[in-house]
């Protein structure tokens, strides 16, 4: 009987962990452990964190680069603030921002234009 009550006091501890946890979310280290690449953006006070085997664009600009990338946004402290969408240059056509409905910013250093949802 002690066994059985020892057992279902560490699955109630296992399970309040997890909900901590999942309450927490994502962040830059849990992300970079998966493969992710995250860095501190240089032009903005937060962590760009972008998705595995998407390498962060080049500087000056490749035109042969990622065709779009998928980033996640974190506030220095690791808290999750929204998502980033970029569009190489040569295939931007004035479409609207998925995320917004608004317009895409160029962004000339790495040749994409990006729309955020922060």
């Amino acid at each position: 009987m002690r066994n059985i009550a020892t057992a279902i006091a560490a699955l109630a501890i296992s399970l309040v962990a997890a909900a901590t946890a999942t309450a927490e979310g994502l962040n830059p280290d849990q992300l970079a452990k998966a493969g992710w690449t995250c860095f501190l953006d240089p032009a903005n006070p937060r962590i760009v964190c972008l998705n595995p085997g998407h390498p962060r664009p080049a500087v000056p600009a490749d035109p042969n680069g990622q065709q779009s990338l998928h980033d996640m946004v974190f506030g220095l402290d690791g808290s999750f603030v929204g998502t980033i969408h970029l569009i190489r240059a040569d295939l931007y056509h004035g479409q609207p921002c998925p995320q917004t409905g608004g317009s895409y910013l160029f962004l000339p250093r790495i040749g994409y234009y990006s729309c955020e949802h922060v």
